[in-house]
């Protein structure tokens, strides 16, 4: 009985050891996918900040069409006020 709890011991320290072995080659493959990733992402905020003028130049024109339509719709929508007034008032 003794042969076999040293047989299932000396088993579970190998399986041990390579389970161990396996997690460190495990952890050292995700620290140089992290590091990859870095530098991809630093790459990519870069790139944005380099479009980020064009965005905000299109943004102001956007807002500048919204404010002239805005201005327009509500000259608009006063002269068929008083139009419909001025007809109300009439019959």
């Amino acid at each position: 009985m003794v042969g076999l709890n040293d047989v299932l011991l000396a088993i579970l320290l190998v399986l041990g050891s390579v389970l161990i072995v396996f997690s460190i080659i495990i952890c050292i493959k995700l620290l140089y996918t992290v590091d990859k990733m870095n530098v991809i992402l630093t790459d990519i905020e870069r790139k944005l900040k380099s479009v980020n003028g064009v965005f905000s130049a299109i943004d102001t024109f956007t807002d500048a069409i919204v404010a002239v339509s805005d201005t327009f719709v509500a000259k608009a929508v006063m002269f068929f006020e008083k139009i419909f007034k001025k007809r109300n008032k009439e019959g």
